[in-house]
């Protein structure tokens, strides 16, 4: 087979996007991996003990500490209780594009 001008432009074009596609993942992945370094960092105190840092929480996003005691949850949901929960209703979300 013999390669023509517009084989040869379109290999040329695939190859310029296969290796932007590599430069563009190395440097998302080594950006991540700087951060998550940073991160631990921050989180492993002097005493070898593991304190985590709070994420930034999005304002749209509810956070509560839990008050119940996971094992009193743990005891509650008896095989007898799973058979007789009703499942919550699926929150449905209407979104109006225009």
């Amino acid at each position: 087979m013999i390669p023509t001008p517009r084989m040869l432009v379109s290999a040329g074009i695939v190859g310029v996007i296969v290796v932007g596609g590599v430069a563009v993942a190395a440097t998302a992945s080594a950006g991540r991996l700087e951060f998550e370094q940073q991160r631990l960092l921050k989180t492993v105190g002097g005493t070898g003990e593991i304190t985590p840092t709070p994420e930034p929480v999005p304002s749209n996003v509810v956070v509560r500490e839990l008050e119940t005691d996971p094992e009193e949850v743990g005891g509650y949901w008896t095989p007898e209780n799973l058979e007789q929960a009703e499942p919550m209703q699926i929150p449905r979300v209407e979104v109006t594009l225009n």
